[in-house]
């Protein structure tokens, strides 16, 4: 027998004086009466069979429970088995919810008052078409479809919606969609595999909501593999910087377009770096990004929808006593723009001397984006061009955009260093560097994943330098607050709104590092302002946790299946 149906998933508990007995799949189907009363539903199986469906208006718990009898033990009970029982589940570590009353409102079919059809009716019209075949079995589908018509005072209203429900129209699908899994790719190790850490905790944030979540694995499935995955329903698609929704049939076309789900794509660098995830866009596809501006150019020049939602952070316990790095900084090393420019230089001067005045540009209007640079660079000397001649054009320099934010980065931390201020750094990248002999710079084994998360938490003050972001927020900025440690990092729009410098962050100016070491080191000195700082900063990041992303992202289903 499976697993799952020795196991209680929803209890009904009656005030009538019962014995315990269990009700099958075809039991509550025929019959909603039975399972009135108190219900408490287990929280592993609300995830497992998709949580509540609150797009049907009605009956969200009958249809519920329906849906967990197919794989769990429903059981009747009266008032007190039903309290010792959830005493001994508890004890066990279960957690079980109890669910509010169904409630019944009344909507309109045709748009008036003379189109009135209850949604309880609605709510009985799709379940009988979503189990048509299990009640044409028992020999009841005809008697459940009479009932819904006579029980209606408008019955040409019912039985057009009856009947479009049975084959499957628009609106029985986007009700059955909101039960149906949420389909996350992972199988990415870019950088220490922060993007299936990511993978991992949005879909583990979204069971505890009540969804279903289903993993497309990279590492051990192949691309190929996804074609059965057409043929079926998800509530969404997510993937982290993933290429997969650019994968084709034969004939040309994007598999995607088969899977009809809003689907998000979580782009984390600068989107020119991105330019073929972007051209290759299925329908009901928006990404994703951890800066606002990314997602104007995303919309302006690829025409592609987005929205500015970044990357999360969670929490673990750490004591203070534990804080034994003064700073950390857990990017990798990069060189800066110095070589690769007398590369260029040598090779073509017309793009060097244009590559010199873009790099001069942005280095002395630090709040400026990239492509607002780039574009005053062509506009300096004379290049016209098309939106797609500029994204080409801007797609060849796209690493201006990497390497300067390398100069930054070594140049914050070479002023740290020379201060005397010790920098804890992670990773292989850093014993290429010139400051790889400094006394200051200690060197420890990369982490990965959530590994990371211990270091924050063993950090008095962590340091972060954007990759160009100048209005975005950052993984880095979420993880380290939650684990009380304070971050330093230079500033942008969306941190000057959101929060206050000397509160609950330190911010800093790139183009003015000469006061950073001294407000470092205050903060090492005085444990008490750093404590609050760090306080503040957990209090405020509290709104940064994967838990509080998987909210949005279902506010985000919601709108874009309406749309």
């Amino acid at each position: 027998m499976d697993d799952k149906k020795e196991s209680a998933g929803a209890i009904c508990i009656s005030q009538k004086d019962i014995r315990t007995e269990e009700l099958s799949f075809e039991e509550i189907l025929l019959d909603e009466r039975l399972v009135q009363g108190d219900i408490w539903v287990w929280e592993k199986a609300l995830c497992s069979v998709g949580g509540i469906n609150y797009r049907l208006m009605a009956k969200q718990n009958y249809e519920l429970l329906i849906r967990i009898a197919r794989e769990y033990k429903v059981l009747l009970m009266n008032q007190a088995d039903g309290m010792e029982f959830l005493r001994e589940e508890n004890a066990g570590g279960k957690l079980w919810i109890n669910l509010q009353t169904d409630s019944l409102v009344g909507a309109s079919l045709e748009g008036g008052e003379d189109g009135l059809i209850e949604e309880g009716l609605k709510a009985d019209c799709y379940l009988v078409s979503r189990y048509r075949s299990e009640l044409a079995d028992m020999g009841c589908f005809q008697d459940a479809a009479l009932g819904i018509l006579s029980a209606s005072a408008r019955k040409e209203d019912a039985m057009r919606y009856l009947e479009g429900m049975v084959a499957g129209n628009e609106e029985f699908y986007d009700i059955y969609d909101c039960t149906q899994p949420i389909l996350i790719y992972t199988g990415c190790d870019l950088c220490y595999n922060i993007l299936d850490t990511f993978s991992a905790e949005l879909g583990f944030a979204l069971e505890e909501l009540g969804q279903k979540v289903e993993y497309f694995d990279l590492t051990r499935q192949s691309p190929e593999e996804l074609i059965p995955y057409a043929k079926r329903r998800f509530k969404a698609v997510i993937g982290m910087q993933t290429n997969m929704f650019g994968v084709k049939w034969k004939t040309g076309t994007l598999i995607h377009d088969d899977i009809p789900a809003p689907k998000y794509n979580f782009l984390f660098d600068h989107p020119i770096w991105l330019r073929d995830y972007l051209e290759k866009k299925p329908r009901q596809l928006c990404a994703l990004t951890p800066d606002g501006n990314y997602a104007k150019f995303i919309e302006e020049y690829f025409d592609h929808p987005a929205r500015f939602l970044p990357p999360a952070g969670e929490h673990i316990s750490c004591g203070e006593k534990q804080r034994d790095y003064e700073v950390v900084f857990l990017g990798s090393y990069g060189e800066g723009l110095v070589e690769h420019l007398k590369l260029i230089r040598n090779a073509d001067k017309e793009r060097g001397r244009l590559l010199n005045w873009y790099v001069l540009y942005m280095r002395q209007h630090l709040e400026e984006t990239p492509e607002q640079a780039f574009k005053k660079a062509l506009a300096h000397y004379g290049v016209t061009y098309t939106k797609k001649e500029l994204i080409e054009l801007f797609y060849r320099e796209r690493w201006i955009i990497t390497e300067l934010a390398n100069h930054y980065r070594n140049k914050v931390i070479r002023r740290l260093l020379d201060a005397g201020i010790r920098v804890h750094v992670f990773g292989d990248t850093w014993k290429d560097c010139s400051m790889w002999e400094h006394p200051a710079l200690i060197h420890h084994p990369a982490v990965f994943g959530r590994d990371a998360l211990e270091i924050y938490a063993r950090a008095k003050i962590s340091l972060n330098v954007m990759r160009w972001h100048k209005d975005g927020f950052t993984e880095r900025i979420a993880n380290t607050m939650l684990q009380k440690s304070v971050v330093v990092t230079d500033r942008t729009s969306y941190l000057d709104k959101n929060f206050v410098d000397g509160e609950d962050i330190i911010l800093f100016d790139l183009d003015n590092l000469k006061g950073l070491p001294d407000r470092i080191r205050d903060l090492l000195v005085h444990e008490d302002k750093r404590k609050m700082i760090a306080e503040h900063g957990y209090q405020k990041a509290q709104r940064h946790t994967w838990r509080d992303r998987a909210a949005q992202i279902l506010e985000m289903i919601e709108e874009d299946r309406i749309g």
